[in-house]
């Protein structure tokens, strides 16, 4: 049993190497390379913000922490606390109101976990929707790095032909014209 455990627990205690926005991370990467290479509070999705603090640990290396709320145990915590109480008030409720305590229960049960069935997949439903799953996440990061070493490796010259293309472009959609067909 002992080495069962012993896996996922040396899984959890190895320090990654990955250098990207994770709600906890022991990776060895610093502030200054995450913030180079994907952008100081990078999109989680549309008009959200990402909160980081970094702080450093015993040894030196920093520690980056999600502070959105429903990322850490306390969270967690007063999730789990908010759920038992509404149990216990609509138990009560429901005897208050002259139900039988095994039927109470039973609708209490069933309230409970329809709702946090409804509520998960609910959330589920939103992401699809929106756009905001982990794959759609992680081929924007792709996209945006590959554009990034794209202008990169531009010249200069080719950098000021993108710009005034893209000047030219804003001034006809400004101007309502459809843009000239090429040939």
């Amino acid at each position: 049993m002992a080495s069962l455990l012993a896996k996922p627990c040396s899984l959890l205690l190895h320090k990654s190497t990955h250098k990207c926005f994770v709600p906890f991370s022991l990776g060895r990467s610093s502030v200054q390379s995450i913030r180079k290479s994907e952008g100081f509070g990078a999109r989680v999705c549309p008009g959200r913000v990402r909160i980081s603090v970094a702080a450093s640990s015993d040894d030196g290396k920093k520690v980056i922490y999600n502070t959105e709320f429903g990322y850490s145990r306390k969270d967690v915590l007063i999730i789990t606390g908010g759920l038992i109480a509404l149990g216990y008030g609509l138990y009560y409720g429901l005897r208050a109101m002259g139900m039988e305590a095994g039927y109470a229960g039973n609708w209490v049960q069933l309230i409970i976990f329809m709702g946090i069935c409804v509520g998960w997949v609910s959330t589920y439903i939103f992401r699809v929707a929106t756009k905001q799953m982990t794959y759609v996440k992680q081929l924007e990061q792709y996209e945006e790095a590959v554009m990034r070493k794209r202008v990169e490796e531009m010249t200069e010259a080719e950098l000021s032909d993108l710009a005034n293309e893209v000047e030219a472009d804003h001034q006809r959609k400004l101007a309502g014209r459809a843009p000239p067909k090429q040939e």
